[in-house]
């Protein structure tokens, strides 16, 4: 939890750290989080400045300067499958979330072309359809068995992954269409496995693996973000194997989402 809020602050903390321009402000927010006031201002080519004071301290002044480059702060927010998924359990979309936590950077090479990268934590969960399915970490691999023991009510896995980023993007001179595709390459920083049952009492249980479920140290793929206004989309896609060969399924991961700047 530590490394979690320090990252959090590092992350919040170089987003202040923008070379704005002078520029039209479109919109404005105002709001309070950990007993300080929160300040943004947004222009008019989606460019962003942050300030944040304590109660007692006057509302900043805002002095934006010409720049090519600016950060953010982006949170991504969707669902994780994988694919194909013959011959192998299924998993539920709905609860099999994908969240990452994105700081950007952005070179604006030309009114129509930006140059975007990001670095950043994300998680991925993938809930089984069928609940009763226990998923047992072998020293030979993963196997899919019915659980026998109770009525199984959640199966999941779950990893989390440091990520960068390079997405090339196109836009429209007044930035409300975007289209980036680039790529993303990461890291394993952990994982675990989770099965929650109803015992033949009826009490909840829980087991967790707390080790990694043989998801690969390393992944690789496409990312994709189409943006319309103020909506952004994203997609990823991994081309390397979920797990490890010979440990677990040879599947691909999918995962797509909405981008909260």
């Amino acid at each position: 939890m530590k490394r979690f809020s320090l990252i959090l602050f590092i992350l919040v903390f170089a987003s202040q750290w923008v070379m704005a321009q002078e520029k039209k402000v479109v919109k404005t927010n105002e709001f309070k989080l950990l007993g300080l006031n929160w300040y943004t201002e947004k222009y008019e080519d989606g460019t962003k400045s942050w300030a944040f004071t304590s109660p007692d301290e006057p509302k900043p002044e805002f002095t934006p300067k010409s720049t090519k480059y600016y950060s953010n702060l982006e949170t991504d927010l969707g669902i994780n499958i994988w694919a194909p998924s013959d011959n192998i359990p299924r998993v539920k979309p709905w609860g099999s979330w994908n969240v990452g936590l994105n700081y950007t950077g952005t070179y604006r090479a030309s009114q129509n072309f930006h140059l975007k990268t990001g670095l950043g934590v994300s998680w991925y969960n993938f809930k089984l359809e069928d609940r009763n399915t226990f998923i047992d970490r072998t020293p030979d691999g993963l196997e899919f068995t019915q659980f026998t023991d109770g009525i199984g009510t959640k199966s999941k896995i779950s990893a989390s992954f440091a990520n960068l980023t390079l997405v090339p993007t196109f836009l429209t001179n007044d930035g409300n269409v975007r289209i980036g595709v680039g790529g993303f390459a990461g890291l394993r920083i952990g994982g675990r496995g989770k099965f929650v049952y109803d015992n033949p009492e009826g009490n909840k249980e829980k087991l967790f693996t707390k080790s990694n479920m043989y998801v690969n140290n390393f992944r690789y793929g496409l990312r994709a973000e189409i943006g319309v206004g103020e909506l952004d989309l994203y997609f990823n896609y991994d081309a390397n194997s979920l797990f490890e060969t010979g440990k677990g399924p040879d599947v691909n991961a999918f995962s797509f989402g909405l981008i909260f700047k």
